[in-house]
C-alpha cells in the first residue's frame, strides 16, 4: 500500500513544479527577457500644428514669415532608428499654395536628423535656384509634440538665398 502513496507524491510533485515553472516562465519580466520596446513607437502618429516659411537674400528677410497650417505624418522605417515623415503644409492669412516633403530620419534620443534629402530649390519671383537642403527636429513626449526645423541655402549671381521652414504640431 505504500507504492500508491509513493505514486501519488510523487505525481504532485511533478505537477507542483510544472505549475511553478509554468507561472515563472510565462509572464514577461519588464527588463528582462523578451522584446525589447521600439523606443520609435512612441513617435508614430499624426500631428496638426502650425508652420512659418522665411525667405532671406543675404541674410536679410525677402519675404515671409509665411503662415500656415501642417499636418506631420511619422511612420517607422525597416531599418532600425530610421523613421519616415512627411510634412503637408497650406499656407493661409492670403497666402497661396503650399507644399508637401517626404523624409527619411535618424533618431537619436529624441532628436533627428533628415538623412535622404540634400537639395531642393528656393522659388524666386523670375527662376528656381537649386538649393543644399538639411533638417533637423525633436519630439517631445511629455506635449506629444514634433519641431522639424529645415533650411535650403543657394548661391545665385553673388547673391546668399535661403529659406526656412519651421513646423510645430501636437500629436492628435
Amino acid at each position: 500500500m505504500t507504492t500508491p502513496y509513493a505514486i501519488r507524491q510523487v505525481r504532485n510533485a511533478l505537477l507542483a513544479i510544472a505549475v511553478i515553472g509554468s507561472l515563472t516562465t510565462a509572464c514577461k519580466k519588464s527588463g528582462i527577457g523578451g522584446a525589447d520596446v521600439d523606443p520609435r513607437d512612441q513617435y508614430v502618429g499624426t500631428y496638426e500644428g502650425t508652420s512659418r516659411r522665411t525667405y532671406y537674400v543675404s541674410a536679410d528677410i525677402f519675404q515671409g514669415p509665411i503662415p500656415g497650417t501642417s499636418t506631420t505624418t511619422v511612420t517607422k522605417s525597416l531599418s532600425p532608428q530610421e523613421i519616415y515623415i512627411e510634412n503637408t503644409v497650406v499656407f493661409n492669412n492670403g497666402f497661396t499654395g503650399g507644399y508637401t516633403v517626404k523624409v527619411t530620419a535618424m533618431v537619436e534620443g529624441a532628436n533627428f536628423t533628415v538623412i535622404d534629402k540634400q537639395s531642393d530649390q528656393i522659388d524666386l519671383p523670375s527662376t528656381k535656384v537649386d538649393a543644399q537642403y538639411s533638417a533637423t527636429g525633436v519630439f517631445d513626449t511629455n506635449t506629444k509634440q514634433i519641431a522639424y526645423s529645415a533650411t535650403a541655402r543657394a548661391l545665385r549671381n553673388g547673391a546668399q538665398y535661403s529659406r526656412t521652414d519651421e513646423i510645430t504640431s501636437t500629436k492628435k
